[in-house]
């Protein structure tokens, strides 16, 4: 079986493909926007495709080509200070991304006769603010993005569902909460941090951690629990479109802050930085995860300390090899 993985150089991508890797009867592929080196990993036996997926002509060559009969969406633009920046951008890459995807997909079953499965992934952040009292946040909670990102991923989101009801497209759409993990970009608050003290921890920087707001909590999973929730979702048909992925658990950030500095035993001085604080930004997210679990039997396998020591020690071999 062809299995196509787009942005499998990406953080979430290498992982997805480290999880399909070992599967005897897949024939993996990937794309990557990169030349040459890529930017995160992935198994090196595997064959990549250097696209661009906003280019529709391009998209639906490869896919003409490999005709997978499992494909995972995971190429896009996720980061929302990105998506403030240059909104134009974002809405290309993650809107006109999908549609270059489906309309392959949909035209390989018409044209060929290869029927493809397709995971797309949406975000939470598409979600309306909900109270404390009305948490955690399932499925049925309306779609109210309040960002130029979270509207690209509820266009997309829908977008899905629409090719699934309107053209039969096999197509299932997971929405995950927050997740961590090694190779994740500095960009997001926990691959922050654990760079910060991997580079106190080499003397690169004296032991003072700079930081944003602390208070806020978080639906946080480890990515490598997150790609076996994607897996699992195309392993079969599933019955409804769109699944949330995530523990139910809700995480402060001063958790993970105060776990980080537990495991690199040193004493850090905490300062809080203006520049990393979010204006407007949510306090508390957590989701239901009950459908997911209900059709697939997934649910989260390994302990946040272990997801933050991996990430430590991820970010501790990178400075070193930078060296």
């Amino acid at each position: 079986m062809n299995v196509l993985i787009t942005g499998i150089d990406g953080f979430v991508g290498s992982h997805l493909a480290d999880a399909l890797a070992g599967r005897p009867e897949l024939r993996l592929f990937g794309t990557t926007r990169h030349s040459g080196s890529p930017k995160a990993s992935h198994p090196p036996a595997i064959p990549l495709h250097q696209i661009e997926i906003t280019d529709k002509e391009q998209v639906k060559k490869v896919i003409f080509d490999l005709a997978p009969q499992k494909l995972f969406h995971i190429a896009g633009q996720a980061f929302v200070p990105a998506a403030l920046s240059d909104p134009y951008g974002t809405f290309r890459t993650n809107i006109d991304g999908l549609i270059n995807i489906l309309e392959a997909v949909r035209l390989l079953r018409l044209e060929k006769q290869v029927s493809c499965s397709v995971l797309v992934v949406s975000s939470s952040e598409i979600y309306a603010p909900v109270p404390l009292d009305k948490l955690p946040i399932d499925e049925n909670t309306p779609l109210i993005p309040s960002n130029p990102y979270a509207a690209s991923k509820a266009c997309a989101d829908l977008i899905a569902q629409q090719y699934r009801a309107a053209f039969g497209v096999d197509v299932v759409i997971a929405r995950p909460f927050n997740h961590l993990g090694p190779r994740q970009s500095e960009l997001f608050v926990g691959s922050a941090l654990a760079r910060q003290i991997a580079e106190i921890i080499l003397k690169k920087r004296e032991p003072k951690l700079l930081v944003g707001n602390t208070e806020t909590v978080r639906d946080f999973t480890d990515v490598r629990d997150v790609v076996q929730a994607y897996i699992r979702l195309l392993e079969r048909p599933q019955s409804k479109p769109v699944f949330n992925v995530c523990s139910g658990r809700g995480i402060a950030v001063r958790e993970i802050l105060e776990t980080l500095c537990s495991l690199s035993g040193i004493a850090i001085d905490v300062v809080q930085d203006p520049a990393r604080m979010r204006h407007n930004e949510i306090s508390t997210v957590i989701g239901d995860a009950g459908r997911l679990r209900a059709s697939t039997g997934w649910s989260p396998q390994i302990p946040l300390r272990q997801t933050l020591q991996d990430l430590l020690h991820y970010w501790e071999g990178r400075i070193r090899n930078s060296e």
